[in-house]
């Protein structure tokens, strides 16, 4: 059943039963600036929340538990008098312009496994204006003041920010969001053109306009998006350049799981410079230096497997070392610790050589 079919109440006269029943019949149980309103609509009992227009003078409740047919979004106007009411299949977020515009997110049965969702927008005199249905999830939506135009974002897989003219209802932009799961919405100005800011944690994270052009950025986007530009360029560069580039981005990344991800792309790019500086000048001050830093950032992520045999490789490379200088003692503690990692993660990391050199050095 389309939204327009769904309309009832005094301005929704597709519908045949509006003209017997000019009003919705709502009884409100509390006050209406209380988070959740009891009250009854249709003779079935529903809670309701409530949104303001930004000016006041429009209310919008809507049903946060439903009735026979779905729950119901009733729009008055500032002094409390019903306007016009529809259903949905169950409201998520519902945004009020100061025209009396009406945005709602429909998010579907909660037993449907299905990905999917609606964006309802419906004009003051009741008239739907969009029902935009989607194959993601959504969740926020937003409006702006003059409700000329609407926008909802999706969750995985798609993961979009896409922004509507309410007047035509046709899909003006849709911008690819990677980095958020879709993100709260709120509809400013920019250098006086409108803008649209998509809100990360509650602080606005970035800002684009009508045609999906990003026009503002947070300071955290912007740390974002150099720590991206570092690891780009450290792809390209030589091992040299590209320790420098890591280093850089390991200190300015917050999240912990992506700033192990970064210690093992160091821990490799310093084993294979000691590679490279010991075919070319020998076992020196610098090659051991790299070795060490290597195996620094190898114990960092030595809860990952990669980080557990980059750490094996250099105890055993640097056991060799030990076992040319006569230093038995180190060389055996070095591969005992090896072992200690093995035992301790119950993986293989001692080859048959390591085992047959701990049984002769001990």
């Amino acid at each position: 059943m389309g939204l327009f079919s769904r309309l009832f109440g005094r301005n929704g006269d597709s519908n045949p039963e509006s003209k017997n029943d000019p009003e919705p019949d709502i009884v409100i149980e509390d006050s209406l600036d209380s988070e959740f309103i009891p009250g009854k609509f249709r003779g079935e009992r529903v809670t309701f929340s409530s949104v303001s227009s930004p000016n006041g003078g429009w209310r919008c409740l809507y049903g946060r538990s439903g009735i026979t047919g779905g729950a119901p979004i009733v729009v008055t106007s500032g002094d409390g008098e019903v306007q016009h009411a529809f259903t949905v299949t169950r409201a998520q977020a519902v945004a009020v312009a100061d025209t009396g515009h009406v945005a709602v997110t429909d998010i579907g049965e909660p037993d449907d496994q299905d990905l999917g969702g609606t964006l309802d927008v419906v004009g003051p005199d009741g008239q739907p204006n969009i029902e935009f249905e989607f194959d993601a999830n959504i969740w926020e939506c937003a409006i702006t003041d003059n409700g000329q135009y609407a926008s909802t974002a999706t969750h995985n897989p798609d993961r979009s920010v896409y922004i509507f003219d309410v007047e035509s209802g046709d899909l003006i932009t849709k911008f690819e969001t990677p980095d958020l799961n879709s993100p709260a919405q709120e509809f400013g100005e920019i250098d006086g053109e409108i803008a649209l800011y998509l809100i990360d944690e509650d602080e606005p994270y970035r800002g684009i306009d009508l045609d999906g052009n990003t026009v503002w950025k947070s300071q955290s986007l912007k740390k974002q998006d150099r720590i991206n530009e570092l690891l780009d360029s450290s792809d390209e560069a030589g091992l040299e350049e590209a320790i420098e580039l890591l280093e850089e981005a390991y200190e300015l990344v917050d999240d912990q799981n992506r700033k192990k991800s970064i210690a093992n792309k160091l821990a490799d790019a310093h084993w294979d410079l000691s590679k490279e500086i010991r075919k070319e000048d020998g076992d020196t001050d610098a090659w051991w230096s790299h070795l060490n830093q290597a195996k620094q950032y190898y114990y960092e992520i030595v809860s990952w497997h990669d980080g557990r045999k980059g750490v094996a490789k250099v105890e055993r490379k640097q056991a060799k070392y030990h076992l040319k200088k006569d230093d038995e003692e180190t060389a055996l503690q070095l591969l005992q610790s090896i072992s200690a990692l093995e035992e301790k993660f119950d993986v293989q990391l001692l080859t048959d050589a390591d085992k047959d050199k701990i049984e002769k050095l001990s």
